[in-house]
């Protein structure tokens, strides 16, 4: 990294935590255009003792993940896994071989399942991945590192009785409205947090909003069935409130109520399905994963549904999603098996 990229390193750290990343873009053009041209060279070496410090190195591959767009709790977790990994390795980010990074995945191995260390080894491959692409190490120490495979795990949805029993639940219209939502859209609960009023189009039926998980900030549809529709009408014409959220507490602070959180979403979502009956931990993944296992039940393109869910790539949708079903398979096969 030569001493321009350095200083604009160092800017787009220093703004990081206090603009958002549209801005840090800007602010990124803005100076490359401004420098554009010119030799930074430095005065003295401080800078570059600095440099060495591989909890600066951190801080800047955080700044220029935030950058790329990349997802703050995405961001946690590579500097949770890079700082443990230093931390047990006891060296710099220069001084590391494949032999460390096989030990630390070693030790890890015995401490966590299979399918968090698949994570953890994709962790540090952003990590150095970014730390050879901006010339700080010369060879990428967890790039020719195979066979960490994760556990083939069982993908969890509800049964069609189980959706029905979960959607006729008598509660508040709110409640209502709610699992409709998610059973019609199959939002990430993120996403269900952060949206608005606004974003609901009655009359089309649909639902436009900027998805949790796109670094471009793209613009995702998703669509609204029969009883989402209705259950949601129902309750947007019953607030009075000021609040431009699309659902919020029931509970009143100075005379206006609050938008939902994640946890209070994730606590309405368990309360109903224990309430239908249902034997499954009802998180809102769940329900994610039942509205895609229930379009490719139905006959849906991949690729449709990997658009609704708002997945940048289909082997995502087809591996973690779309739980395996036996009628659907036996349909499938009986459509095209050939008896002479």
């Amino acid at each position: 990294m030569n001493t321009k990229e350095m200083v604009i390193n160092d800017v787009i750290k220093a703004m990081e935590p206090v603009i958002t990343i549209m801005q840090l873009q800007m602010l990124e053009g803005a100076i490359r255009g401004a420098l554009h041209g010119m030799a930074v060279e430095q005065e003295c070496t401080a800078l570059s003792t600095e440099l060495d410090g591989t909890d600066y190195i951190l801080q800047s591959f955080s700044a220029n993940k935030k950058l790329e767009g990349c997802q703050e709790a995405t961001i946690e977790q590579y500097l949770l896994t890079a700082r443990r990994f230093f931390a047990l390795s006891g060296k710099g980010y220069r001084h590391i071989s494949k032999d460390d990074i096989k030990y630390y995945l070693a030790i890890r191995s015995g401490q966590i399942g299979p399918n968090t260390l698949v994570n953890e080894k994709r962790n540090l491959s952003s990590v150095f991945t970014w730390l050879h692409d901006e010339g700080l190490i010369q060879k990428n120490p967890v790039k020719t590192i195979k066979g960490i495979r994760g556990e083939d795990t069982e993908i969890v949805y509800f049964s069609m009785d189980e959706e029905i029993a979960i959607r006729d639940v008598q509660g508040s219209l709110r409640d209502r409205a709610l699992i409709a939502f998610l059973l019609s859209t199959g939002v990430r609960v993120g996403e269900a947090v952060g949206m608005n009023r606004v974003n609901v189009d009655m009359v089309q039926g649909s639902v436009t909003f900027r998805g949790e998980k796109s670094r471009k900030g793209k613009f995702r549809t998703v669509f609204l069935d029969q009883y989402a529709r209705r259950y949601l009408g129902m309750y947007l014409a019953a607030r009075t409130d000021e609040n431009p959220a699309l659902f919020v507490s029931e509970r009143k602070y100075a005379g206006e109520p609050r938008r939902l959180k994640e946890a209070a979403i994730e606590k309405i979502t368990k309360k109903v399905c224990k309430a239908a009956g249902v034997n499954v931990n009802g998180t809102v993944h769940v329900f994610r994963r039942t509205f895609a296992t229930r379009l490719a039940e139905r006959g849906c393109p991949v690729d449709i549904i990997q658009e609704l869910m708002g997945h940048a790539d289909a082997s995502t949708t087809l591996k973690c999603y779309i739980g395996r079903s036996r009628k659907r398979a036996r349909s499938e096969w009986e459509k095209h098996t050939f008896i002479a």
